[in-house]
């Protein structure tokens, strides 16, 4: 049960026996949604302000209708958007359960036995935290576009390790990391350091293209993982083929809504699912995270989401087993609410400085980073390095480009917009909650929400995209916390004054430079069938 409560009355709800009784007072200029108990409701001494009663109504019961969901369980507001934000990293990054991938078919699906205070503990912090999440178990991008268009494994078969790699190691958790740009995936842009050719527009590839090298001259690994709706419509409908996809962007009589990714189904707002949604209901979930290498630096394990993990550097051919650690996350999600997709972005605390500061926010409240920044060295003019503000590492004109750094020079990197105020206060009271829950020992306390970007207003064709749609799509005006422009430090170093969907608008299928992709650009990775041979050959291979 959802009870909306309004500014404008004093009231008690009394509901059967299976829910809580509430009692609630005037809640002075901002409107609340409380939970019933078995959703975890919000308690009656929640403080009258849009962080608080956010903090309040997060779920962390993993056997809740509302832990991970196919819409928004809030109103349409930016705060209520801010906080579905962070409900979906706690969702997204619960661990998944233990069974898989033994039981492939449990991939994405959340440990119910865990428990909050548990959420993020590293049992030994001088060890990797080595606990698949929910992301986590999603299917690779890599291992759903592979060339000459082959059909993917099934859903929860995990990314197999490159030959490179050594024959034994530790990884206990099955990661592969080989892309060195967000959009890195066995593509012709990193057949060398020198110069490389590329099929997307010169903007698109200062965001995505050019890689990340942290402050200990470590080149920054990316992913992409795909949930089970996306993934299961991608396979059905053979999207993993460049040449099928341009028949279901225009084939209006067989696919009269084109590439239409799939919508997680509307929430009842009075009557929220008590149980779990099943993974078909959730709708199109991408996520992209940024890794750093951590190995052998022990003291600061416990401030990050460690994982052990085989990197493989697709320029050396070199593969090695490393210790790395979460500094970037986008969470995209579509919903009947969000047809053009919510964005968020989250970032770990220690990556750079805030612009307005000289030092981050931590969890720990210290207000410095205790091994100095990932990414930003505060007295680089003493070092004699290029300590230009995010210098692109690449240089592209008419789909060119070519590198002007060696992979192992540091990038300088500064937030050009600081985050808002009322998101820092949100994501205050978020860490210290995360913190007292669970005895200031979760690595989860050092991450941060950066924004969101949300349409409040679609509006949406008959079929929409439509057969034969093309960029950019336009549904309606997107909109964040104070209009800043939603960018990640990580994920878009070089491109952070704009927002996603100047880009994504502009997504398009495989081999077309207009047909949309519904906002996606993963399906742009997808192959041809290799001459003379046809689709049923492939899958046969």
């Amino acid at each position: 049960m959802i009870e909306r409560l309004n500014s404008s009355r004093h009231c008690a709800i009394t509901s059967p026996a299976r829910w809580l009784t509430l009692a609630c007072s005037v809640l002075m200029s901002t409107s609340v949604w409380v939970f019933s108990a078995n959703a975890q409701a919000a308690t009656t001494n929640a403080a009258p302000t849009s962080t608080n009663s956010c903090v309040a109504q997060l779920v962390t019961d993993p056997d809740s209708g509302l832990f991970i969901t196919s819409d928004t369980p809030y109103l349409s507001t930016q705060a209520d958007v801010n906080c579905y934000a962070w409900q979906m990293f706690i969702g997204m990054n619960w661990p998944v359960d233990p069974a898989w991938p033994a039981k492939k078919d449990l991939a994405g699906e959340p440990d119910r036995k865990a428990t909050f205070s548990q959420w993020g503990v590293p049992a030994d912090p001088s060890k990797p935290l080595n606990t698949a999440s929910v992301w986590g178990s999603y299917k690779s991008a890599s291992t759903i576009f592979l060339p000459d268009a082959k059909e993917p494994e099934d859903w929860g078969v995990t990314t197999p390790k490159p030959a490179s790699c050594p024959s034994s190691g530790t990884v206990l958790v099955p990661r592969v990391l080989s892309a060195i740009s967000k959009s890195g995936h066995h593509q012709k842009n990193h057949s060398t350091p020198e110069s490389f050719t590329t099929d997307l527009g010169d903007k698109i590839m200062e965001a995505t293209g050019g890689w990340l090298t942290d402050q200990a001259g470590n080149l920054v690994y990316f992913e992409q993982k795909v949930g089970k709706a996306e993934f299961d419509y991608i396979k059905k409908h053979k999207l993993y083929d460049a040449d099928q996809q341009k028949v279901v962007a225009t084939d209006a009589r067989q696919y009269p809504a084109g590439i239409n990714l799939p919508t997680g189904k509307a929430l009842n707002l009075r009557n929220p699912p008590s149980t779990p949604q099943h993974q078909d209901e959730l709708g199109s979930f991408e996520l992209k995270a940024a890794w750093r290498i951590l190995t052998g630096n022990t003291g600061l394990y416990h401030r990050y989401v460690t994982s052990s993990a085989w990197v493989y550097n697709p320029i050396t051919d070199h593969c090695t087993e490393q210790v790395v650690g979460l500094v970037g996350l986008h969470i995209i999600h579509k919903t009947e609410r969000f047809p053009d997709f919510v964005w968020a972005t989250f970032e770990q605390v220690d990556n750079v400085p805030d612009s307005a500061a000289a030092t981050t926010t931590t969890a720990d409240n210290t207000g410095t980073s205790p091994q100095g920044f990932s990414f930003n060295n505060p007295d680089c003019a003493k070092t004699g390095e290029d300590c230009t503000p995010n210098q692109a590492r690449i240089d592209c004109q008419d789909g060119k480009c070519k590198a002007l750094y060696p992979l192992n020079a540091k990038v300088q990197v500064t937030r050009v917009n600081p985050i808002a105020p009322s998101i820092n206060d949100l994501n205050t009271a978020v860490q210290q909650w995360i913190g007292s829950a669970t005895a200031n020992q979760s690595v989860f306390q050092y991450y941060q929400l950066v924004n969101v970007l949300w349409d409040g207003s679609p509006n949406l064709p008959a079929h929409a995209p439509g057969s034969g749609a093309t960029i950019p799509l336009a549904y309606g005006s997107f909109e964040s916390t104070n209009s800043i422009p939603v960018a990640n430090t990580t994920l878009e170093t070089y491109a952070q004054e704009d927002s996603c969907n100047s880009c994504h608008q502009k997504a398009t299928i495989a081999g077309s430079d207009t047909l949309a992709s519904d906002f996606s650009f993963l399906l742009r990775q997808a192959s041809s069938p290799a001459k003379g041979t046809t689709q049923k050959e492939t899958r046969a291979k």
